[in-house]
């Protein structure tokens, strides 16, 4: 029997969602008779409750309790502080009931429970189709406030915090209780693995007037609660602004109205209980966080079965290659959890030690773990990064390849965002995410400490050959290609001390299309500091032009055609504005007078030159 868990279930007008919801809940890994099911409805008018009640009389018996309460709609934080009140597990599970559970989701949220440290009290799902896209650490899983379609936290800590804001009736209850349960000096983690399918949303970017009215109402008053004064200032500014923006939905001005009166009654109980001293809290425009962009890239949908799918075993084999050195322990651990976070399965790891085998225990833990397919460790003398990448390469067997560097890191998704992208067009030589560009002040780098200063999206380029030819819009870590080119092609060119990997995508895609994935699913680090950072770049700049050498020593064969388009592209890329001659002749013959004038500056100017020349 497993150890008692409380799902509590707060519902309204939800018929249709009930019997997908109750069947995933039916087909968990998770012992049934380990579940306390606490259900409260929110007085809705529909079918929802006689379904309830004849779910119920049909499967409860078969939890350790089905609790079920009937009344008005007292909001969804409420809702849930009503169950919390009568749970005894010692886990306590807030989810929608618009969704459904994958075989394994509650295993994975149980196991990520033990394991982590008692202060950490919460560890949110992921969702798909559309995963949340706020930021989270992609070694860790830590994160700044837990969604709560779908998330596990201890009880005791709901308790000692009393549950959600009963204040917020719907949106922006779990920021202000993430932050809440922050302020005690708590932990959160986001635990990619443990999956829920969310049908929050009908279409991608969908306008929900109860979205955009309860969570902007919420946000003015969590920067209230938890912001600066100036914070709060500019939030009731933003809502006052919100008056002036054309209206998205029928009634929006009016609805905005009432709650800014819902505003002038709360404001002063926020600012009353302030709580801003007691730990970072964060505030970016409407947002809380950072967000990744590709917050509506669509995981394709696959219903979820109890059996483990028999062709996960056919997926293709992704080898992930580390290059690492001596003294970068730390970097390497978070390096490595970042793979071994991935949410895809057949993962080989490579690590290449440039100049020691100092990495050799902290590769054999890994090993160990299970995590990964297969692990390879390969310690060398001291060869350089092109050699050592190479050994890598050398040393791989997987399918498809990729590089992370060991101060780069991988969010969970990377390899299977990408792995369906190339799954979905298998003749294209490698696939490619977006990358934040993250401007790190290092604190130490032994223990390895640091603080991430600012994210940047840098690069975001669709692939086009002559672009890339042109100059390196590739970050190393976000390209996942055949291990087919590099039996072509070979590996890192040993000359080459920096920009390497420009080398070598520039060979692999003299034949082979690339394409682009629009989501951020990796990290780079640079210097935050001015000094170090124009240092790192006069070494690329030094580079270039070696670089353009060894460039010039590959040939493909084009069409005019194909030169022609390329050049064009290169041309739109590179300028701002550019007008061709031949467009710009066109244009100005058409004024009276100026052919004869432009005839006559294009002999006077061909004298000139003859006079020169002699």
């Amino acid at each position: 029997m497993s150890p008692l868990l409380s799902i509590s279930v707060v519902s309204y007008n939800a018929v249709r969602w009930l019997e997908p919801f109750f069947d995933s809940l039916l087909q968990q890994g998770y012992a049934l008779d380990g579940i306390e099911l606490l259900w409260l409805d929110n007085g809705s008018t529909d079918a929802t409750p006689n379904a309830v009640e004849a779910l119920r009389a049909r499967h409860g018996q078969r939890f350790a309790r089905f609790e079920y309460a009937r009344g008005p709609n007292i909001g969804f934080g409420r809702g849930h502080n009503h169950n919390l009140q009568q749970a005894q597990g010692e886990l306590f599970l807030v989810t929608n009931i618009d969704l459904r559970f994958e075989p394994d989701t509650l295993q994975q949220l149980w196991t990520a429970a033990q394991y982590d440290a008692p202060e950490v009290v919460a560890w949110e799902c992921r969702q798909k189709p559309y995963e949340h896209p706020k930021i989270y650490h992609p070694a860790s899983g830590e994160t700044e406030w837990c969604s709560c379609a779908c998330a596990l936290f201890r009880t005791s800590a709901l308790r000692a915090v009393k549950g959600f804001e009963p204040r917020l009736f719907l949106y922006g209850e779990d920021v202000e209780l993430s932050y809440r349960l922050r302020a005690r000096g708590y932990r959160l983690r986001y635990v990619p693995r443990a999956v829920v399918w969310h049908y929050t949303y009908e279409h991608a970017a969908e306008l929900k007037p109860a979205q955009f009215l309860g969570s902007t109402l919420a946000h003015v008053l969590l920067r209230c609660r938890y912001g600066s004064w100036l914070q709060a200032l500019v939030g009731l500014l933003m809502y006052a602004s919100l008056f002036f923006l054309p209206a998205g939905f029928v009634g929006q001005r009016r609805q905005l109205l009432r709650n800014a009166m819902r505003l002038f009654l709360l404001v002063p109980h926020f600012l009353l209980t302030r709580l801003h001293k007691s730990g970072n809290f964060g505030f970016r425009g409407w947002d809380y966080s950072i967000a990744r962009e590709g917050a509506f890239y669509t995981s394709p949908e696959t219903a979820p079965t109890v059996v483990p799918d028999p062709a996960v075993a056919q997926q293709p084999l992704v080898s992930v290659l580390v290059r690492t050195m001596p003294g970068r322990s730390g970097k390497l651990h978070e390096a490595l959890a970042s793979i071994a976070a991935q949410t895809y399965s057949r993962v080989e790891l490579v690590v290449v030690e440039d100049g020691g085998h100092s990495a050799q225990a902290q590769v054999d833990a890994w090993r160990q773990s299970g995590r990964f397919t297969a692990v390879i460790y390969q310690p060398l003398d001291k060869v350089g990064r092109c050699a050592a990448g190479n050994a890598a390469l050398a040393a791989a067997s997987g399918d498809l390849l990729g590089f992370l560097d060991d101060d780069d890191l991988l969010f969970a998704d990377h390899l299977e965002v990408l792995v369906q992208a190339w799954q979905a067009q298998p003749t294209l030589g490698a696939v490619y995410g977006l990358a934040w560009q993250v401007r790190t002040h290092i604190i130490s780098h032994e223990p390895w400490r640091y603080r991430d200063i600012e994210h940047s999206l840098i690069y975001r380029q669709p692939f086009e050959r002559a672009i890339l030819w042109h100059h390196n819009y590739l970050p190393i870590q976000t390209v996942l290609f055949q291990r087919r080119l590099y039996q072509r092609w070979g590996g890192f060119d040993p000359e080459l001390d920096n920009l390497e990997d420009w080398n070598l995508w520039v060979r692999y895609s003299l034949h082979d299309d690339f394409a682009l994935v629009p989501k951020v699913t990796s990290l780079y680090r640079v210097p935050a500091q001015a000094q170090q950072a124009a240092q790192r770049q006069r070494a690329l700049d030094d580079h270039y032009a070696r670089a353009l050498e060894k460039h010039g020593q590959l040939a493909v064969q084009l069409s005019p055609t194909q030169f022609l388009a390329m050049a064009q592209t290169l041309n739109r890329s590179l300028h701002v504005l550019s007008i061709d001659k031949s467009t710009l002749q066109h244009r100005l013959f058409r004024l009276p007078g100026a052919a004869v004038f432009y005839h006559l500056a294009r002999k006077l100017w061909h004298r000139w030159q003859r006079r020169s020349v002699a």
